[in-house]
């Protein structure tokens, strides 16, 4: 009845579920998870379409009369390996938006190794027998691709495969089942092509799935969008064995992800300047190129823009970068890139009041780097680059009433739908500055405030934050505030050090030209 379970214990822990630093234990608990709450109906939304897979499932619960106490939700291992980010709403629909909604804290419970599943512990309000949950999932890299190998000109015929259990783990508890679930499963086809540029679109209103595969005791519906997998089975039969469903549909765009983000900031007092330096590290995840690449059938494609005919091949990419930008530059391993093109933000037209019109907003908010590589990403190569950018220090560095200084620097530029597997951050603060906190809108996987970088010169090294954190979406693209003292006369620590060194050299080369080299006269 018992068996051994390895179990992680995440301190504070809230709605975000990712890769942190934990502490494993082992010990006996019930081979069932036990939970207080049973499940009546079961929704999902899958949106695929790229390496993030969004979902979102709305749970009708009620609780056990047996039972009191917390709730379990269980993710399969496939799942919880690619979990970016997990979310737990109290009510749906209208409930889940605006300031007043409810989110409930999630704790790791546990892994059922033999099942093959992770649970999650939340607890409810207790004062109602029957509620409904919204929960919301982040997945990276859920999808894969098939075919496996494409050829150059088969742009058309790339696709991928979702696949997973339809019950979401909940096979694994049929005693939180009710009686009778009516499941719904919706997997969405959502592309988006704005991202990319360069690359041909098939807008054909056929479908866009290829095929699909449902188990026995499931309904199965194509649309032009997507499938739609229904059931009203009784939860004895559907726990009986695994309810695994299959999409495979048709991929129009390049399955991009970024392997590693490193951005260095650097913050001058002196120079009134904040210096940003992006090292990326982009990877095509789509089908392998099948085959030697030519240049001329790629342009040919390009001129005569085939629908389709690039969907597996990445040529172009736009970033939206902060307004007010200035000596943007991209580079790569070779040299400097000339076929990338800046559009830098633009002021807000002036209305004949003297105010701010609210025409043409979004192009005052960023500026746009549009990203030509130099040469296009095939389906399994990779492509490594570098972005860097000032900004004046006014616009993200403030001073509070207390004389503290505040940063606010993006942990990284939002890409839509192309995830990043390892960002990192490293803020390289003026020298002098002491009491560094920083304050992330997310969990970490590693923060450091005590860290010191030396650069050109410097004397007692610069204050350097450091963080990191795994299977990042555009949802971690949010800000970093990061918080210092620095007295006034530290700004003359750099000014003073410089003119003592050539004081020193001027003395010392003064006493040496009195000194007498000669022995005798």
């Amino acid at each position: 009845m018992y068996k051994t379970l390895w179990v992680s214990i995440f301190a504070g822990l809230t709605l975000y579920s990712g890769p942190v630093h934990t502490e494993q234990i082992t010990f006996q608990l019930p081979k069932s998870a036990q939970t207080a709450c049973q499940v009546e109906k079961y929704s999902r939304k899958i949106n695929v379409g790229g390496s993030i897979t969004r979902e979102q499932a709305i749970l009708h619960l009620k609780r056990s009369n047996s039972q009191s106490g917390a709730c379990i939700l269980p993710i399969e291992d496939a799942r919880s390996s690619s979990l970016s980010e997990m979310s737990v709403i109290l009510g749906q629909g209208k409930q889940t938006e605006g300031p007043n909604k409810k989110i409930l804290e999630v704790k790791v419970k546990g892994q059922d190794l033999e099942a093959g599943v992770h649970y999650y512990e939340i607890n409810p309000p207790k004062t109602n027998e029957a509620f409904i949950l919204t929960i919301n999932y982040q997945y990276l890299h859920l999808t894969v691709p098939k075919p496996s190998r494409l050829s150059q000109q088969d742009g058309l015929k790339q696709g991928m495969v979702w696949e997973g259990d339809l019950l979401g783990g909940f096979g694994s508890m049929p005693h939180a089942l009710g009686d009778t679930l009516e499941v719904t499963v919706k997997v969405i086809l959502n592309f988006l092509s704005s991202r990319f540029t360069n690359n041909t679109f098939n807008s054909t209103p056929t479908s866009r799935v290829f095929s699909n595969t449902s188990p026995s005791g499931f309904k199965v519906e194509s649309t032009n969008n997507g499938v739609i997998f229904t059931s009203s089975a009784a939860s004895t039969e559907l726990a009986s064995k695994p309810q695994s469903g299959l999409v495979h549909y048709h991929q129009p765009h390049p399955v991009m992800s970024i392997g590693n983000w490193t951005r260095l900031v650097e913050v001058s007092h002196w120079g009134n300047n904040v210096a940003i330096e992006d090292q990326i590290s982009l990877e095509n995840r789509g089908p392998a190129l099948k085959g030697s690449f030519s240049r001329v059938v790629h342009q040919t494609a390009l001129h005569t823009r085939a629908p389709g005919a690039t969907a597996h091949i990445l040529t172009g990419l736009a970033l939206d970068l902060p307004r007010g930008v200035m000596d943007p530059y991209y580079i790569d391993t070779i040299g400097n890139v000339s076929t990338s093109r800046f559009r830098p933000s633009l002021s807000p037209p002036i209305s004949p009041n003297g105010k701010e019109s609210k025409l043409k907003k979004k192009e005052a908010k960023f500026s746009k780097l549009e990203l030509v590589p130099r040469y296009p990403i095939a389906g399994g190569w990779n492509y490594s680059f570098v972005i860097g950018y000032n900004l004046e220090a006014g616009r993200v560095l403030k001073q509070s009433a207390a004389g503290d200084y505040v940063l606010k620097v993006p942990f990284f530029t939002r890409i839509y739908d192309v995830p990043v597997d390892l960002a990192t951050l490293r803020v390289r603060l003026p020298e002098g500055a002491t009491n560094v906190k920083a304050f992330s809108p997310f969990p970490t996987l590693e923060t450091q405030v005590d860290l010191i970088d030396k650069t050109y010169l410097d004397t007692t090294g610069r204050p350097t934050v450091l963080i990191k954190k795994a299977l990042c979406t555009d949802a971690h693209s949010g800000d970093i505030y990061i918080s210092y003292s620095r007295p006034a006369y530290k700004s003359f620590q750099k000014p003073l050090a410089i003119s003592g060194w050539m004081m020193t050299l001027f003395c010392l080369a003064a006493g040496l030209r009195r000194f007498e080299w000669k022995i005798g006269y």
